[in-house]
Order: C-alpha cells, then sequence, then structure tokens
C-alpha cells in the first residue's frame, strides 16, 4: 500500500511538472538595451536609490519618458538635471524626446513651448555640450492621441510626418551622424501603418509602445496578452518589407525598438502593473522583444511614476524590480529552450561554460520544473515572488535535485555548468 502510494504521487508529480530541454533555435547575440533599457524623467529620485538602481545594470535609458515629454520644454536646467541622473547611473546611451506637441497656451506655466525644428537642434546643441552619449532623438511621443486624448484633430499621420522630416533636418545640420527614430505610438496601429507609408525612410528606428490593458481584465487574460509582443514586431517586419506599405523606405533594413511598455497603461491602478502578474509580465515581454530582434526597448517607468515604476515613491522595490534585477544577467548569448508546460515561460543565455536559465512561473500553485539540458549541471538556482519582495527578502535558494519546484508566480534563475 505504502509503494503504491508513493508511485501514485511520483506519477502525479512527473504529470504535473514542466521540463525543459533545447529547442535547438540558432544562437544570437544578447544586446542589453532590449532587456535592460527603462525610461528616466527629471521627477525620479534617483540619488536615493543609485545602488538599487545601479544593480539593475542600466544599458539604455529614454528622457524625458511619457507625455511630460510633449508638456515641458528641454531647458538648459532640465538637461543639467538629465546630466547628473544619466552620471549617477554609469552613462548608459540614452535616447532623448523631441517636443512636438503643444496647446495654444505653450507649457502649464504658461511658457511659449519650444516645438519648433530649431528648438529640436537646440537640444542637440545642449546634448553635445554637456557631453551626453545620445544614440538617437525619438521625434515626440504618442502622436497617435494627439487628435483625441489631447483635443487637436489636426494631427493625422501627414501632419506628424511633415514634422518628424523638419526636425530631421534641423537635427542633422548640428549633428550629421544623428539617429532618428519614431513614431513612438501609444499602441500599434492604423496610425503606425499610415506613419510607415508616409515616411518610413525617415526613421533609423521605428518606435511603437505596448500598453496591452488597462488592468481591468483577469490574471489569466493579462499573461495571455504577452503574445502581442511578438505578433507586432513580426507585423511590422511585414508592413516594412512591402513597397505597397513601405513605399519610401524600401531597401533600408528596419530596426525596431518597444520604447515604452507595461502590462497596463493606468498610472493609478495597481492591478497587473505593481503587482506580481504586472512583474512577470513585463520581465516576459523584455525577454520575448530581445529574442525576436527589437533592439532598445525602455520599460516604463524607472521608478516614482505612480503603480507605474519598479521602484514606488518611497523607493520600494516592487516585484517588477525584482525581475529585472535578475534580467541584468541575461547576457552573452542566447540558448535556445523550451517547456511543454505553456504557463512556465523559459529564456536562456550561455557566457563561456556558465548557462544562465530564467523561467517565469504564470501559474497560481508551485510547479516541478525538470531539467533536461544534456551536458550541464545545476549550480545553482534562486527564486523570488511578490511576497519575498513586500517582504524585503533577497531571491531564495531553492533545493536542487532532479525537479527544481518552482514557486506560485515567480521568477526563478538557474545556473548550470557545461560537463565539457
Amino acid at each position: 500500500m505504502r509503494k503504491t502510494l508513493i508511485l501514485g504521487l511520483g506519477l502525479l508529480l512527473s504529470a504535473q511538472a514542466a521540463t525543459v530541454t533545447p529547442s535547438g533555435a540558432a544562437s544570437k547575440t544578447i544586446l542589453p538595451a532590449s532587456v535592460s533599457a527603462f525610461n528616466l524623467g527629471n521627477w525620479m529620485p534617483v540619488i536615493e536609490a543609485t545602488a538599487e538602481l545601479n544593480a539593475l545594470k542600466p544599458a539604455a535609458l529614454r528622457w524625458p519618458g511619457g507625455n511630460i515629454g510633449d508638456e515641458q520644454n528641454r531647458t538648459p536646467a532640465a538637461m543639467e538635471t538629465l546630466k547628473s541622473m544619466w552620471t549617477l547611473l554609469g552613462q548608459p546611451p540614452l535616447m532623448l524626446q523631441t517636443r512636438v506637441f503643444s496647446r495654444d497656451a505653450g507649457n502649464r506655466s504658461g511658457e511659449e513651448a519650444k516645438n519648433t525644428p530649431e528648438d529640436a537642434a537646440e537640444m542637440v546643441r545642449m546634448a553635445r555640450g554637456l557631453g551626453l552619449n545620445v544614440a538617437y532623438y525619438e521625434i515626440g511621443n504618442e502622436p497617435d492621441l494627439y487628435a483625441t486624448n489631447r483635443s487637436d484633430p489636426s494631427w493625422t499621420p501627414q501632419k506628424y510626418c511633415g514634422v518628424v522630416r523638419a526636425q530631421k533636418a534641423a537635427i542633422l545640420k548640428v549633428d550629421p551622424q544623428a539617429k532618428i527614430a519614431g513614431p513612438a505610438v501609444s499602441n500599434p496601429g492604423a496610425f503606425l501603418d499610415a506613419v510607415i507609408k508616409e515616411c518610413g525612410d525617415a526613421f533609423d528606428l521605428v518606435t511603437w509602445h505596448l500598453y496591452p490593458s488597462n488592468g481591468d481584465g483577469s490574471d489569466a487574460q493579462a499573461f495571455a496578452s504577452i503574445g502581442r509582443v511578438t505578433d507586432t514586431v513580426e507585423r511590422v517586419k511585414k508592413l516594412w518589407a512591402d513597397p505597397a506599405t513601405n513605399p519610401k523606405g524600401q531597401g533600408k533594413m528596419l530596426a525596431q525598438g518597444v520604447t515604452e511598455y507595461a502590462q497596463s497603461y493606468r498610472s493609478d491602478r495597481a492591478t497587473h502593473l505593481s503587482d506580481a502578474v504586472g512583474g512577470l509580465w513585463a520581465a516576459e515581454a523584455a525577454l520575448r522583444m530581445s529574442e525576436s530582434g527589437a533592439v532598445f526597448n525602455p520599460y516604463f517607468s524607472l521608478m516614482a511614476t505612480g503603480n507605474h515604476g519598479l521602484l514606488d515613491d518611497a523607493g520600494f522595490p516592487r516585484m517588477s524590480y525584482a525581475a529585472f534585477r535578475e534580467l541584468a544577467n541575461y547576457r552573452g548569448q542566447t540558448f535556445g529552450v523550451q517547456s511543454d508546460d505553456p504557463a512556465v515561460w523559459l529564456h536562456a543565455s550561455k557566457q563561456d561554460n556558465l548557462l544562465t536559465l530564467f523561467a517565469i512561473n504564470t501559474q497560481p500553485d508551485a510547479t516541478p520544473l525538470i531539467l533536461n539540458l544534456p551536458g550541464y549541471t545545476v549550480i545553482g538556482a534562486k527564486t523570488v515572488t511578490d511576497a519575498d519582495v513586500n517582504a524585503d527578502r533577497p531571491p531564495r535558494a531553492l533545493k536542487l535535485g532532479r525537479a527544481l519546484t518552482l514557486p506560485p508566480l515567480s521568477f526563478t534563475r538557474v545556473v548550470l555548468k557545461s560537463s565539457d
């Protein structure tokens, strides 16, 4: 009877386990800016959390990040503040937004809006004078919403493209090597399609944002929306390759960047944003963007932006921070792995004789993970959950054996060593 019970439990464990096997996918170089990039704003108290933020190994920053880019001018004081924060964060490559939209009243303070081509050129002069390392200048922020959310129906894709060409010409007069990004739409759709058709040739980096929800769906719906990452990357590739949908950019190599992303756009709502689901979704999105070829992908946002932010307004970490801290180890070359359980998401990177496996358990129950990776031996495994983060506990070691037990809604990093 005892043997039968043990055998039954073993079979049950096997049936419920997720098995890791090599996928045979071709290895690719991992670009750090594809997984460890973040939106930065001058409202963020970076100096109060420098050690925590540098643990993320920021590989790229986008500034000023979000709607503030069309509400405030790029003043010398603002640029000096940027330089101070950028220096504290290790001086990684930057993406700087130009100002595009303005209301008749200009800024909130009533001062004149600095959104002309010459204003864009002046920002480039200031950046060069400060010694900033600028990888891209992105023209505006979410122009697809100017007509609706900002109540100015004159903003069509054609009008935006006119601004892009004018600002680009002014920027290149100051810095002939500058690279231009856009259109940074709020979500992919008809506006992005029309911009690619009208002025795809103007961009060195085609950018879009991804916010699948407003946080009112179920956990299962939130996780299911992860498919939009690769679906959109592939859709833009097809648009770019077709002369009918990209008549002016044929022959120009496509580079994509997702310059804002999170599961929900609602900064005032914690659900699927500052919770475990939001953190796990964001980490998986970063990994899928990187693997699908998007090269410059700043998460929204670094810190102190309502329920957005890896650290909250008081500097306390969220699950998203814990996950991105682990992604600082996603470097080197990709190593193709796969899971036979669609609720356990897997990715791996290889450096020298070490293989690092990342396992995201999206299930509300613990899940055994069986490692079937010939030629590799596990030398360590650590996991983190939302409860760990809220209790201010670091990632905890998992007991090693034939199977590792992934806690519910967890992010686990496993390190293996080659036996060769």
